[in-house]
């Protein structure tokens, strides 16, 4: 089984937990990231997602004024050890519900995985990923109302989708 360590990047943009979320942006804007780790004392302690920053902002918070200690975290932070398989590590993803998992080892950080670096070695993980998002969508949606989303006959995108005998059809693709 692939090894974590044998697929992460090693190249992690951190910054200390005082940063703010202007800051932050600018610095994942600048990088072309979807993350930083922050860190205190050299110890990776959180991370901050494009999701935190929208955040933010939708809640009305001044991003220039706002620090990783204002967030408040649901989840608690997950780390994974260079050590750790690759199919292991995509559960704890999906059971947590994220992304990008910082990997750590001796309280070291040692580099980042996430879906992209995941898919890239394991195109089948493709499969699982759709099906974690057909279990999302179930959850969510009310079989007798519209969503939006993607429709599983002709994969084109619609914001008409109504569920039929368990899968999600547009207007087009409905018997």
């Amino acid at each position: 089984m692939v090894k974590i360590k044998e697929i992460m990047k090693k190249r992690v943009v951190t910054v200390d937990t005082t940063t703010n979320m202007a800051s932050i942006a600018k610095i994942m804007t600048n990088n072309r990231i979807g993350s930083v780790v922050i860190v205190k004392d050299n110890k990776p302690t959180g991370i901050v997602t494009t999701d935190d920053i929208v955040s933010v902002i939708a809640k009305g918070m001044n991003p220039s004024k706002t620090d990783f200690t204002a967030l408040k975290k649901k989840k608690k932070f997950v780390t994974a050890s260079p050590e750790d398989n690759m199919l292991d590590v995509t559960k704890m993803m999906i059971r947590s519900g994220i992304k990008r998992i910082p990997v750590v080892k001796d309280g070291k950080l040692q580099g980042i995985i996430s879906e992209k670096e995941i898919l890239t070695v394991s195109p089948e993980m493709i499969d699982i990923l759709s099906e974690k998002l057909k279990a999302r969508i179930d959850m969510v949606a009310e079989p007798t109302k519209e969503i939006s989303g993607i429709c599983e006959r002709c994969e084109a995108y619609s914001d008409h989708l109504m569920h039929d005998s368990g899968r999600w059809y547009c207007e087009n693709c409905r018997d």
